[in-house]
């Protein structure tokens, strides 16, 4: 089925080559383009759209903008196109496969935002114009995993074209809220291939598209919800390795049981107020008990002003407290030992 698909999309291309009428054409390769994860989260959300807007072109305005036509994309294999139409570029979407999918995109571009109509200079202004859409970004696929575990470690590359080696959760963490970074960092691209964990089983991703592909399979996975909060469970990978999940649902649906949980290990905490605002982040306001009252604080150095490094781990916090753990995410802490997993896990 794959060669009789790819030997169609090759003929699709060759078709347009010869016709002048057609919607789509290849252009000179010479034209610069750039590869775009913008691009392709963008695509992605079109993607789900064609079959509740349909292909009347409404489905373009349910992305939250519309593209300027026409447009110059390219291929992973560096084939270059111009799309003159919402209805050219989805019959484009629907005869990519693994091996031959839209990568890039030439920059400057326009789009339309109801009757606003913008100008795209670069990667960053089209991620910007992504997150403000809140289309759904492989840094939150990638972090928040309800349906695939990473299998550490990976590289990621982020948008300075630096390759980043992550080999943990903390070091996950630390990509997109170090004090170090750029507030505005987001992953580019991966090290492929790059493995994922589900039901007890390891697949591979081996580009972007097939990346994509898996975590949109997990939007069906509707026996696998789970909420934030934090009780973190460790199962043995069957490798040797010990994995961190969030709490016991997420374990169950990376299809583990109780027989895989082992000891995590928890390490009390130590100098949370030098962590504070540097590995993790509160949610304002939270109340702590101090000399036999509750007292509501609305900052960091309100709450420190509380806490006794010298004789206390932790706050005396009146759980639950909501934690900042990534621009992206945050979970819901509902005792002490969890905050003291949850640092154990992200901040050593």
């Amino acid at each position: 089925m794959k060669k009789i698909k790819s030997l169609f999309l090759l003929l699709a291309v060759m078709a347009l080559t010869l016709s002048s009428c057609a919607d789509e054409s290849p252009v000179n390769n010479t034209t610069n383009t750039d590869a775009s994860i913008s691009l392709r989260t963008t695509l992605r959300q079109i993607k789900k759209t064609i079959g509740t807007a349909g292909r009347d072109g409404s489905g373009d305005q349910a992305t939250c903008f519309n593209f300027v036509y026409p447009i110059t994309l390219s291929y992973n294999n560096g084939t270059v196109i111009e799309v003159n139409s919402y209805d050219g570029l989805i019959a484009l979407l629907e005869a990519e496969t693994e091996n031959f999918y839209l990568e890039g995109i030439q920059f400057p571009f326009q789009v339309q935002e109801e009757m606003t109509i913008t100008t795209i200079n670069n990667e960053d202004e089209f991620m910007a114009l992504v997150q403000s859409c809140g289309f759904d970004t492989i840094d939150e696929d990638i972090y928040v995993f309800n349906c695939y575990q990473a299998v550490y470690p990976f590289s990621v590359i982020n948008q300075d074209n630096q390759t980043i080696v992550i080999n943990n959760e903390t070091d996950l963490y630390n990509l997109f809220a170090s004090p170090n970074s750029n507030s505005d960092d987001y992953i580019v691209d991966f090290v492929y291939p790059i493995s994922l964990i589900k039901d007890n089983q390891t697949v591979q991703a081996n580009n972007i598209y097939e990346l994509f592909d898996l975590m949109d399979q997990c939007e069906g996975d509707t026996d696998c919800i789970c909420t934030a909060d934090y009780n973190p469970v460790c199962v043995n990978d069957g490798m040797g390795g010990v994995i961190t999940f969030g709490n016991q649902c997420l374990a169950t649906c990376a299809g583990y049981t109780e027989a895989d949980f082992v000891d995590c290990g928890i390490i009390s905490p130590a100098n949370f107020g030098g962590l504070l605002g540097t590995c993790f982040q509160l949610s304002y306001p939270v109340q702590v008990a101090y000399q036999g009252a509750l007292v509501t604080v609305n900052n960091d150095g309100e709450l420190l002003q509380y806490y006794d490094a010298s004789v206390q781990q932790l706050p005396d916090f009146h759980y639950p407290v909501q934690v900042i753990d990534t621009p992206v995410s945050s979970i819901s802490i509902t005792s002490a030992a969890q905050f003291s997993q949850f640092i154990n896990t992200h901040c050593n």
